[in-house]
């Protein structure tokens, strides 16, 4: 097992990008698909309708994909159902901040996230430097076929995210893949300008997006099928799981379970105890001995396999640790693991 990611630099038109993409990682997003979305006829219809959404408002990723299939020598239905890993896989997943203004040293925006998942996903990811004709620069976290799951763009625009819609499962819809919505919201400049798309499209699924920009603008936003809830960051904000904001609480009939198997509820507590007692000399360092936190009474914030309570309660492991620097266009990466480490930084 690597201790870091792999960089892959792309560069060319978004189809030349595709294609390339396609090309470096056939075998890989064969493999990744059938492991976690293994095409059947319901589902493939599914991504062909959703298709339609991404056709007419994701330009950008539309032809993406289109070069990823050719290159792939996969179908497009094929590729589109991919995409949909979060509207299909859907399993509470990650934890995430963002701090920007005076909560940090310098007023800069610093967004976080561990990524955590299945062990069977360890060996998938890497880091991803695009480089499109017409377009913006983008550094991102990525799965064989997931081009972007997380990161930051060259206008300092930084996203990391958490799943959510899950107390009780919510259904996903025809509309955008979440996946989508993150590449396209990196093709963005602010924070502002990344709201008001997502305001303008349907999405497929539920998230909880952390969004910071090099201006200092920083937001949370919430979403599922239907509504869309949008909470300015002055300073700093957290999640887990679960969602926070009242509109979003009512309609997806929330009721979050206190149960050990679930552990979104302590892991958003120790996660804003912590951010809290940063608060005012925010760093990277300090975001770095957050996400890594394994102090005091389990569930820790960085997760791991164990034994006992921990096998029962332990669904993944936290795969990576994700840190971006809006302001100086920084991606921090840290594998997860029983031993996490070390931190790589990338910069654009």
């Amino acid at each position: 097992m690597s201790d870091k990611l792999a960089l892959t630099t792309i560069d060319g038109t978004p189809r030349q990008c595709g294609e390339e993409y396609g090309r470096r990682f056939e075998k890989q997003i064969m493999g990744f698909c059938q492991q976690e979305v293994k095409p059947d006829k319901s589902r493939l219809r599914y991504a062909e309708r959703c298709w339609k959404h991404i056709e007419q408002n994701a330009r950008r990723s539309a032809q993406f994909l289109k070069g990823m299939a050719a290159g792939a020598h996969l179908s497009l239905p094929h590729v589109t159902l991919l995409t949909l890993h979060e509207e299909i896989y859907h399993m509470p997943h990650c934890t995430a901040f963002v701090a920007t203004g005076e909560a940090t040293r310098g007023g800069r925006t610093i967004n976080g996230q561990n990524w955590d998942w299945a062990t069977s996903l360890y060996d998938w990811p890497g880091l991803l430097r695009m480089r499109p004709k017409g377009g913006r620069e983008t550094l991102t976290y990525h799965f064989p076929g997931l081009w972007a799951c997380a990161g930051v763009n060259d206008a300092g625009l930084s996203l990391m995210w958490t799943g959510s819609g899950y107390f009780p499962q919510l259904k996903p819809r025809v509309g955008m893949p979440t996946y989508v919505l993150i590449a396209e919201i990196l093709a963005k400049r602010t924070v502002d300008e990344a709201v008001d798309y997502l305001k303008s499209v349907r999405h497929a699924g539920a998230f909880i997006f952390f969004l910071g920009d090099a201006r200092g603008d920083a937001a949370v936003v919430e979403g599922m099928p239907g509504p869309l809830a949008v909470e300015r960051a002055d300073r700093w904000a957290t999640r887990a799981n679960h969602y926070a904001c009242d509109e979003l609480v009512n309609c997806s009939k929330q009721n979050v379970p206190r149960h050990k198997k679930q552990t979104t509820r302590p892991r958003a507590a120790r996660l804003e105890e912590l951010v809290r007692q940063a608060d005012g000399n925010f760093t990277v360092a300090a975001a770095r001995k957050i996400l890594t936190d394994r102090d005091g009474d389990w569930p820790w914030l960085h997760q791991f396999p164990g034994g006992g309570e921990q096998a029962v309660t332990l669904a993944g492991m936290t795969v990576d640790s994700l840190i971006a620097e809006s302001t100086d266009r920084v991606l921090h990466t840290c594998r997860g693991g029983r031993e996490p480490g070390p931190w790589q930084s990338v910069s654009i």
